[in-house]
């Protein structure tokens, strides 16, 4: 059976890394014959504002037709790609609020009360999908890594994306400033390595 797969996309339609990264995914899906979507938050003009009726915390669960079209494209991939830069240690608000409003509870996942346990225990609903982040900070390697924690990473891929059960890789380039050819280069092995591992 053909893999389905959705590439979500947050970034401004200005040249850079992120947009690099959307060009090598896209030549190495289209060499592989394998069709993808593209949800381009910025480009559809997507709003990141969650309602007070979505507020599923407050008891009120309405799911815009937008929505919930996208969680019915999720819910049948296989596989998803993000792409967004960090800024502020995390991703853009408009990628922020698409996870606010689409990964909702009663879909990525369910609280689960027990007779034995005071508090209601998470469980996960979207299991057996994989991702793949690939994501750009204008901060070198080591202040990520050192005096960030590896927050960018961390928080997408365990805080986020594993609570919801999917499997994730982060790939993050640092230092990206400016487009220059030899992150060009880089990001082309990046994906390359990321998309090998997304696909087996």
């Amino acid at each position: 059976m053909a893999q389905k797969l959705i590439i979500i996309y947050a970034h401004p339609d200005v040249e850079g890394h992120a947009p690099e990264f959307l060009k090598e995914v896209k030549k190495h899906l289209e060499e592989n014959s394998i069709t993808h979507p593209l949800i381009d938050l910025y480009g559809i003009g997507y709003d990141p504002v969650l309602r007070d009726n979505e507020l599923y915390t407050s008891g009120r669960r309405e799911i815009s037709s937008q929505n919930r079209k996208f969680q019915q494209m999720i819910a049948k991939a296989d596989k998803l790609v993000f792409i967004y830069p960090v800024w502020w240690s995390t991703m853009p608000a408009i990628l922020k609020g698409f996870i606010d409003r689409v990964f909702t509870a009663g879909f990525a996942f369910r609280f689960i009360k027990h007779w034995w346990f005071p508090l209601a225990i998470p469980h996960k609903l979207l299991k057996g999908k994989k991702a793949v982040v690939f994501t750009t900070s204008g901060s070198p390697w080591y202040v990520l890594r050192f005096y960030l924690m590896n927050r960018p990473v961390s928080i997408i891929r365990h805080d986020i994306l594993g609570f919801f059960g999917i499997k994730a890789k982060v790939f993050l380039l640092g230092g990206a400033t400016s487009l220059t050819e030899k992150h060009k280069a880089k990001a082309k092995r990046i994906v390359e390595r990321g998309m090998r591992w997304l696909l087996r």
